[in-house]
């Protein structure tokens, strides 16, 4: 499942594979975690959404949020996202859920690791290029780059 407030993103996720996705603009995040889920319930037996798992690729305060407002009794939160800004946590939260955080990120070796899958699935992974720009329009490719919401991901081509 993924959630996110930008309606294309939430189509590229479906083209590649998501079950299900979320506008968490006009969507409550836990009621619909729920319905695909079910029900579980805190530490304290309060209500949550069934989820084991929630992955923050966002690294927006309001995501990691939504998890701990959600999260059922040991369920795991898995940061993968660059956190730009401080934020407060809401400890109470998680010790209700006795969420599980765990922080990871990317090595530059480990780009051997994927690119195996990356070629087995090209078509698939093609759908996350949201622009390509020919080398010689190089600069533009940063502009989209640097543009908040103008680009997901831009492969620059060479030309033979």
């Amino acid at each position: 499942v993924v959630a996110d407030v930008i309606p294309e993103r939430l189509e590229t996720a479906l083209a590649v594979g998501a079950d299900a996705v979320i506008n968490s603009a006009t969507e409550n995040v836990t009621e619909r975690l729920t319905q695909l889920h079910g029900q579980d319930a805190n530490a304290l037996g309060q209500p949550r959404a069934g989820t084991d798992i929630y992955i923050d690729a966002a690294g927006a305060p309001a995501v990691f949020q939504a998890a701990v407002d959600s999260a059922k009794w040991k369920a795991k939160m898995v940061m993968v996202a660059v956190q730009k800004k401080g934020s407060d946590i809401d400890l109470g939260g998680m010790l209700r859920s006795e969420l599980t955080l765990i922080a990871s990120q990317g090595y530059p070796t480990e780009i051997f690791e994927v690119t195996p899958e990356l070629a087995e699935h090209h078509e698939r992974f093609a759908e996350l290029i949201s622009h390509r720009v020919p080398f010689s329009e190089a600069g533009h490719a940063f502009e989209l780059t640097l543009t908040p919401g103008a680009a997901e991901k831009v492969v620059v081509t060479f030309d033979e």
